[in-house]
């Protein structure tokens, strides 16, 4: 089923929304669409909305945009309330129109995902729980190309997270999908400082005089201590 339409967008900090809302959205790319919108989409359909719930939200003017899931059909007629974060990547104006396309992005089976600030995120109790529960929870649906915020509320730290690469599209859904998760080299990462190779030093490593030395170790044999004499082997 083929749908877009033209809405005016605002961050989650201009809605009325509840703050309690507002703070689970704004690091997430879920958005508030009108109800109209809801009617528009199942009047001439009996298509479970399931498959109806990824938007692609575009600058009119350059086409950019990313696709986001949506939270709730509760904004204000002929408006859609969108992550800040996400408005900026794509440049888009408090109160500009923007381009929304509805899109049917395939499961993922494969992210490779790249860290802005790995040293942070390892010193988590569990991060590759912490990473899947808050992807799963906040990104139903994720871009290649594009950098996520990923709020972790037991904290209040937020960790960005470039989406490298995607299979088997540049858009896939994340949701109930088996996937591999690879890693890129963090932005923060640094090579290892290689160890310095110690210079030979002449003073611990001088030849030495064996003539001048020799005599150290001259044995004198002592004839009354042990007395008599040696024998050829094999003589009579």
């Amino acid at each position: 089923m083929a749908f877009s339409t033209e809405l005016l967008c605002f961050s989650y900090a201009c809605s009325s929304q509840n703050p309690e809302m507002v703070e689970k959205l704004k690091h997430s790319n879920k958005i508030l669409l009108p109800e109209s919108m809801l009617f528009e989409l199942t009047k001439d359909s009996h298509d479970s909305l399931e498959n109806k719930l990824y938007f692609k939200v575009s600058h009119k003017e350059t086409g950019y945009g990313e696709v986001c899931g949506v939270h709730e059909f509760s904004s204000p007629p002929g408006v859609v309330h969108l992550p800040y974060h996400i408005m900026n990547s794509c440049c888009i104006e408090e109160g500009s129109n923007v381009n929304i396309e509805l899109v049917a992005p395939p499961k993922g089976d494969f992210v490779k995902l790249r860290l802005h600030n790995s040293k942070e995120f390892s010193k988590l109790s569990n991060p590759k729980a912490v990473l899947e529960k808050i992807m799963s929870r906040d990104y139903p649906v994720v871009t290649q190309g594009q950098t996520i915020a990923l709020h972790y509320t037991e904290l209040d730290k937020v960790f960005m997270i470039d989406i490298v690469e995607t299979k088997p599209a540049e858009i896939i859904e994340i949701l109930n999908a088996d996937i591999n998760v690879d890693f890129d080299k963090a932005v923060d990462y640094e090579e290892p400082t290689p160890e310095p190779v110690q210079a030979w030093s002449e003073s611990k490593f001088q030849a030495r005089d064996v003539s001048a030395n020799i005599a150290n170790y001259k044995v004198t044999y002592d004839m009354e201590r042990f007395p008599g004499k040696g024998n050829r082997l094999g003589s009579s």
